[in-house]
């Protein structure tokens, strides 16, 4: 029961102060516990904030991949996996507020916790995109550079949600990633498909 409150004490303060800015007393105060109940829970402040970003984001992998499964081609798992990635970072805003504030780029290697999520993720969508070249639906091209971009690209969609200037609902949102991930990705005969 501790554990649970530790962690959802300590990323709600990760997503609004950052890890540096954070103290383990900011922690135990916001939990409602002594700093010496804190430390008899976890080691330390490094180590939250890893299982935080580790527990996240295995649960954001879990959910874009479950979503990319249910298409039976590439557009269709395109169009799945991105409303899951959507609805997962807009329902967990805190994990996605600690990477934008920690300026962790989804397409770019990050040193420490939560580099196999982004490994996983990488390969993930790289697949989905070798699948829709294969099948005619996507431009030739690089389809690991292809995914990068596209990694990108969907960041800066929901960084503007983190920062409070995108007030749409959740589909409306996904509606909108896709159409600028069809723009990059999608021959014009195949943009239109789902």
């Amino acid at each position: 029961m501790y554990r649970q409150l530790v962690f959802e004490s300590a990323e709600q303060l990760f997503a609004r102060k950052g890890f540096d800015d954070t103290t383990m007393q900011e922690i135990a105060a916001e939990a409602g516990m002594s700093l010496k109940t804190l430390y008899a829970t976890v080691p330390g402040k490094r180590e939250l904030h890893e299982e935080v970003l580790e527990v996240r984001g295995r649960q954001f992998m879990e959910a874009t991949a479950q979503g990319i499964e249910e298409g039976d081609s590439a557009l269709q798992a395109l169009n799945h996996g991105v409303r899951a990635y959507v609805h997962f970072l807009v329902e967990n805003e805190e994990y996605l507020r600690i990477h934008l504030r920690e300026a962790r780029a989804w397409s770019l290697p990050q040193p420490g916790a939560g580099e196999l999520d982004r490994e996983q993720g990488e390969a993930l969508f790289t697949s989905v995109i070798k699948a829709g070249i294969e099948q005619g639906a996507f431009y030739e091209g690089d389809a690991h550079t292809m995914a990068l971009t596209g990694m990108a690209v969907m960041q800066a969609h929901l960084e503007r949600v983190a920062e409070g200037i995108h007030d749409v609902a959740t589909e409306a949102l996904a509606d909108e990633v896709l159409i600028s991930l069809r723009r990059l990705l999608c021959r014009p005969e195949a943009q239109t498909a789902r």
